[in-house]
């Protein structure tokens, strides 16, 4: 065992000093944009016993000051790794962070059940401990298992070496960056092709035009991944675990720039909506299901050529990034607040179009609508139907006969698409749709709110006035 362990320890020595280079330019290139302050590297040791997980985790290159310590929520047996000398000298009392100090590399360790044991095609998530506002420059990951139950362990890392002996079964991985997951199954895929950025197993040889579309595929600060061309049957997401089975060669190359973007961007791996996006602009292509490819194209054809390269640049400075991020980006590229990442977030199935928000208050006679709301789409300048409405002491009811609004001595009904509406049981021609429907709200244009409901409209600089005509 001891000869095996130092073989393979001296091949991951080797095998560093290729990454290095790799390694530098991957994280030097997005350091300025990362809201990281610092890095550091981890050297990982995973013992499966029957029924719990060993961990012991080794930070390295820590900084001096205080850090944070994030533990894995259903770790239990919390502690220092005491077979290392000052392993934890810096460790508080209370166990949640490292103390301001001199020492680079400190250890811990701790224990997390397995309830129901090691099952084939479980996936570990979340089961490792982080330093708050530290990024990862560098992992390494050993992985014993005392059952010998065989299989293969895929973590995205590259798989330096495995050795089955007489006690225990054993993987060594080591890479750059983090890992977030760890997939086990029973059944072992060969390795059939791997470069500096893939792995790929299969149970059948790769075709040539695969291989090289593989070759070929430059995504931009990218991190090692796992290729599984077999089926998903237990449905695994992870950013760095793909399972391919079936694909044609342009959706495999989809699949794997998506998920290399949700690694390098922090995106969420249960939604790719957003994944896609972001990949379109870096690929210059669109890419993903059709309301990805929608939202990359309404940006696309908003954007002037000097928004759309500072909105590219954005993205690329800009790690990590959620809704909010992008929403925060998009608004200061285009000059007006929006919400476009957010709304198109909450439900997958509802396209909201570009809307520009007037971030003016607005006062209807005399009383502040904490819940207007005022957009910009398509050359309209668009309210909130419903608060407005009711302040005028109208009500607004949404039937399959159209939309009714009514007060005690007026009586709207607005027809869904046509070019008419009813007021009083008088029907007036409409050249456009004084209402309008943006995901679960209604909006109405303003010339027509003035001229329908008889108001004074007063623009200043801060607020918007509506008051009620008083020849009405």
């Amino acid at each position: 065992m001891k000869f095996v362990i130092s073989f393979l320890t001296m091949l991951l020595v080797v095998v560093n000093s290729v990454l290095l280079l790799f390694q530098y330019h991957v994280y030097s290139s997005s350091l300025e944009g990362e809201e990281q302050s610092f890095y550091y590297e981890q050297e990982i040791e995973i013992k499966f016993t029957s029924d719990r997980v060993v961990v012991k985790q080794h930070f390295i290159n820590l900084p001096q000051e205080q850090l944070t310590i994030s533990w894995p929520i259903s770790s239990e047996n919390r502690s220092c790794d005491l077979k290392i000398s000052d392993s934890c000298s810096r460790l508080s009392d209370d166990l949640t962070s490292f103390e301001e100090g001199e020492s680079s590399k400190q250890s811990i360790s701790y224990e997390i059940p397995l309830v129901d044991g090691l099952t084939d095609g479980q996936l570990f998530s979340g089961f490792l401990a982080k330093i708050e506002k530290g990024g990862v420059s560098y992992t390494t990951l050993h992985i014993t298992d005392e059952l010998k139950r065989g299989g293969m362990w895929i973590s995205g890392l590259p798989v330096i070496g495995t050795a089955s002996l007489n006690l225990i079964d054993y993987t060594l991985s080591d890479g750059v960056g983090n890992i977030s997951d760890l997939y086990w199954q029973q059944e072992i895929i060969p390795v059939k092709y791997e470069n500096n950025t893939f792995t790929v197993h299969s149970n059948e040889n790769l075709s040539e035009e695969v291989k090289t579309q593989l070759d070929k595929l430059n995504i931009p600060n990218s991190a090692h991944m796992t290729l599984l061309f077999t089926e998903n049957k237990n449905n695994i997401k992870s950013s760095r675990i793909a399972f391919i089975a079936g694909k044609d060669i342009d959706s495999i190359v989809d699949e794997v720039i998506v998920k290399n973007v949700q690694l390098q961007y922090g995106l969420k791996e249960d939604s790719s909506l957003f994944a896609e996006v972001v990949s379109s602009f870096l690929m210059e292509s669109p890419i993903g299901a059709e309301k990805s490819v929608w939202m990359y194209e309404t940006l696309q054809n908003y954007f002037t050529a000097s928004q759309l390269a500072e909105w590219k640049t954005a993205l690329s400075k800009s790690h990590p990034l959620s809704a909010e991020k992008l929403d925060k980006l998009l608004s200061e590229v285009i000059d007006w607040n929006t919400s476009f990442f957010q709304l198109n977030g909450q439900a997958e199935s509802v396209k909201f179009p570009l809307l520009l928000e007037d971030p003016r208050t607005v006062y209807v006679n005399g009383v502040l609508q904490e819940k207007m709301k005022l957009l910009m789409k398509d050359g309209k300048i668009l309210y909130a139907a419903e608060p407005l409405l009711a302040e005028l002491g109208y009500t607004l009811n949404d039937t399959d006969k159209g939309l009714y609004v009514q007060n005690d001595s007026r009586s709207f009904r607005f027809p869904i698409q046509e070019p008419f509406y009813v007021l009083n049981e008088k029907r007036y021609d409409a050249m456009s749709e004084p209402f309008e429907r943006i995901g679960s709200e209604f909006y109405i244009e303003e010339a027509w709110m003035i001229r329908l409901f008889l108001l004074n409209l007063d623009k200043q600089e801060d607020r918007i006035n509506i008051t009620e005509s008083t020849s009405f």
